[in-house]
């Protein structure tokens, strides 16, 4: 009989173990309410869409639960700066938190020196 729905995966004992020993090297991270319903808020005004904004919010998050710091300080701080600062200070948590291998950034558009720029011949 063909479908189009999924087959039914039959539990086996790998399966289980795998269960058991899933985050056996991690403690689970209780996070706030209502320091989370604020950071997704500010990232929210910021021009963040909801799904970016709560996953920013909760890695912030844990990661200032991990480092001990005060979450409201660090929504604080965070309140003084531009976009383009937020974009690359959320690209660099991001970046800590997420495997070698893919990492994200942020174009930089400098501008030569004027005394180094007229020494240049194209």
């Amino acid at each position: 009989m063909y479908s189009n729905l999924p087959s039914e995966k039959t539990a086996s004992s790998s399966d289980q173990t795998l269960k058991v020993f899933d985050g056996v090297n991690s403690k689970p991270t209780e996070l706030n309410n209502a320091v989370l319903t604020a950071m997704v808020g500010f990232l929210e005004s910021r021009n963040f869409k909801n799904p970016s904004s709560e996953f920013i919010a909760i890695t912030i998050l844990k990661q200032a639960k991990t480092d001990g710091y005060d979450a409201y300080e660090i929504l604080r701080t965070l309140k003084g700066t531009d976009t383009a600062t937020l974009s690359g200070m959320v690209a660099e948590i991001l970046n800590y938190n997420r495997f070698k291998t893919s990492t994200l950034g942020v174009v930089q558009s400098t501008s030569p020196v004027e005394d180094i720029k007229r020494n240049i011949l194209a």
